[in-house]
């Protein structure tokens, strides 16, 4: 029996397809193709990746960057970034929706969809002095920014003071916004996007060993905050903000001894702060120092992290053991990051669109007629 499919269950089963598949399926025809870059579909696409936990990557940063799926974790395969220099060496400054910003040893930065290819270099701004960064999207104005926190001050006992500056790709350029009395703690970390905002650890001390704090860059309303933290058990030695599964969560680490962490269920709620996990040094072979949360397995029984830079393991939450991840090929140190597989575009123009397109609306017959009809 033969009977063609609506174009609601097309679409549907289209959006539920790897980027690979669909960049493939865009050669097919120029309707295809404009359906497949229409921002609607991109978004919803989107929204069932980060939904159904698929459609991840994770990348290992040595010298070179390299590439495997999450769910597989192998084989891990090279990933050319557009930023060469002299060294090729690049740091990912951030991760969000499919887009990396990415920072060369020569301080030229860029935001890059290593799944489309596409990217956008940054404006030059010389930073002299230390500073941190950030990278995460405005859901009200559809934005993508590049924040970097300069530090400056601190000396003969004046207050520690930061120069925010933030470029997006709409502007297109570098501009100063609120500054913050703090500065980042130790170790220096790149800020972590959840719920609209980018997040650090932050001092307003000139004794980093003082208490630190949680502190939020909205990105809609380019204001920080300060986020509520959790009531502690014990003395904290590190401090360390992560994401996972899309909520705020904290490491935090009680020395050699044991590291909890924390997850913020409800964004904001201080009582909604609850422990996830803990582990003690029995857990894991070698120290506790730094623990660095990467994502839940699809199931979500299991969290993957990332344990001083030299090792991989996932640690069920149910039987409360970790197990070792090791892949050919690895190499022996490296920094890890989570990126989505997305169709997201750089191009502002084209995300504007949106809902308000101006093309005539495809007919499904139409749509159907390029060879797509399916078949029961």
């Amino acid at each position: 029996m033969k009977a063609n499919l609506s174009l609601d269950l097309i679409v549907d089963i289209l959006s539920r397809l790897p980027v690979k598949h669909l960049l493939c399926l865009r050669c097919v025809s120029k309707l295809w193709r404009s359906w497949i870059d229409d921002p609607d579909f991109i978004n919803l696409h989107l929204r069932h990746s980060l939904d159904s936990r698929t459609n991840h990557t994770l990348i290992l940063k040595n010298t070179d960057l390299h590439t495997a799926d999450l769910a597989s974790l192998g084989p891990f395969a090279k990933l050319e970034h557009p930023l060469m220099s002299y060294n090729h060496g690049v740091e990912i400054q951030g991760s969000c929706n499919g887009l990396l910003c990415i920072r060369n040893i020569v301080e030229d930065m860029a935001i890059w969809n290593p799944s489309t290819r596409k990217y956008q270099v940054l404006p030059f701004l010389n930073s002299c002095k230390g500073y941190v960064c950030g990278f995460g999207h405005d859901p009200i104005a559809d934005d993508y920014k590049v924040v970097k926190i300069i530090q400056l001050g601190g000396a003969d006992g004046k207050p520690l003071e930061s120069e925010v500056k933030v470029c997006s790709l709409k502007r297109n350029r570098w501009r100063k916004i609120q500054d913050i009395p703090c500065v980042s703690s130790f170790p220096v970390a790149n800020g972590v996007f959840a719920s609209g905002a980018l997040h650090w650890v932050l001092t307003q001390k000139l004794d980093l060993s003082e208490e630190n704090t949680i502190v939020a860059l909205d990105l809609a309303t380019e204001s920080f905050r300060e986020v509520p933290q959790p009531e502690y058990e014990r003395m904290i030695y590190q401090l360390n903000v992560g994401v996972l599964g899309g909520c705020l969560c904290v490491v935090a680490n009680h020395g050699d001894a044991r590291v909890d962490l924390w997850v913020m269920k409800e964004y904001g709620v201080k009582e909604s702060w609850t422990i996830l996990f803990s582990l003690v040094s029995e857990d894991v072979i070698g120290s506790l120092r730094f623990l660095k949360p990467l994502a839940y397995s699809r199931c979500g029984n299991q969290v993957l992290l990332e344990h001083d830079k030299i090792n991989l393991f996932w640690y069920d939450l149910e039987k409360k053991k970790a197990d070792d991840v090791w892949v050919p090929g690895m190499p022996f140190s490296y920094e890890t990051e989570v990126c989505l597989q997305s169709l997201v575009s750089l191009n502002v123009k084209r995300r504007q669109q949106n809902g308000e397109d101006s093309r005539e609306p495809k007919k499904m017959d139409d749509f159907l007629s390029e060879g797509f009809k399916l078949v029961l």
